[in-house]
């Protein structure tokens, strides 16, 4: 049975990527792992670890207000309750929207829960597992969705994830790891699904075994692929296979086996020039932005 093998990584959109990178590492707890530049050496991403999956916070953001959906919405595990209640403090300390602690009953997944909003206006949330997962992580997803009954079929169909329940309103599937995609129904998307922001995405790994059914399957049932402008631009590793895409929501959403090494962080200046290099080649330049010469508001 094919199906994703877990969550790798996330994009969230910020407008100001000091005050993210300060937000989740001094008051949400997570590690600095780097920051990504512009082929100009201006702020691109930083990426900030969860264990081992990263979370990227993602220049030039989106202007607009949090959905009143609640979603999208991401969720980390903590590894012990001593520190998801010192997580809590911090971040009631800091002053963003939150709703308290949250207590669940089996056979929810959850023993506890803290929702809020970055200063980004993301939703977020931070959990303790009742099974645990490999310590700090990314524990959950959630995405609106306009049809539950189309949107229930293409996860479980082309990502191949397991029901698990409803769950405040949310219908919760699971990857092989545990890990959750939750969907929540809406009449109409929200401005934070429409808009997207560059770079936004939620990445999953799968097996190479796996990685073509899954590829037919996403565009059978109303997905649509992006294909792979990272292997155009000659940036994976040898066996690595990607593609982008949307759900029948336009969440955007990747799917990737992984190659033989991790090229994920090369060096900036190494990585634009490949990109120049390849694009040359199809007759195309570099966006302005990817120039650095469309700046956030906050550089």
């Amino acid at each position: 049975m094919t199906g994703a093998n877990a969550v790798d990584h996330i994009g969230i959109p910020v407008v100001d990527l000091d005050r993210a990178d300060d937000f989740y590492v001094n008051t949400v707890g997570l590690t600095f792992q780097t920051r990504r530049k512009n082929a100009d050496g201006s702020p691109r991403h930083t990426y900030v670890l969860a264990g081992e999956n990263v979370v990227g916070l993602c220049l030039p953001g989106i202007h607009t207000e949090p959905s009143e959906s609640g979603a999208p919405r991401y969720g980390i595990a903590l590894e012990t309750e001593e520190r998801f209640h010192e997580t809590v403090e911090r971040i009631r300390s800091y002053g963003v929207p939150n709703g308290g602690v949250e207590e669940f009953d089996e056979p929810s997944p959850f023993v506890k829960s803290f929702r809020f909003d970055d200063p980004d206006y993301n939703h977020m949330e931070v959990c303790l597992r009742r099974e645990p997962l490999d310590g700090i992580c990314l524990s959950h997803v959630i995405l609106e969705a306009t049809s539950l009954d189309r949107a229930r079929r293409f996860y479980m169909g082309a990502l191949g994830l397991k029901p698990v329940g409803d769950l405040r309103g949310e219908e919760l599937f699971s990857a092989r790891n545990g890990q959750l995609i939750g969907l929540k129904e809406v009449d109409a998307l929200s401005d934070r699904t429409k808009r997207h922001g560059r770079a936004v995405h939620v990445a999953f790994d799968v097996t190479h075994g796996d990685f073509d059914t899954m590829v037919d399957m996403i565009q059978r049932l109303e997905g649509r692929s992006m294909g792979d402008h990272r292997a155009a631009d000659g940036l994976r590793a040898p066996g690595e296979v990607s593609i982008f895409f949307f759900d029948p929501d336009t969440n955007h959403l990747q799917i990737t086996a992984q190659g033989e090494e991790d090229w994920t962080l090369l060096p900036d200046e190494e990585k634009w020039k490949r990109i120049k290099e390849n694009r040359a080649k199809r007759g195309r330049g570099i966006s302005s932005f990817d120039a650095g010469k469309t700046r956030a508001s906050s550089d």
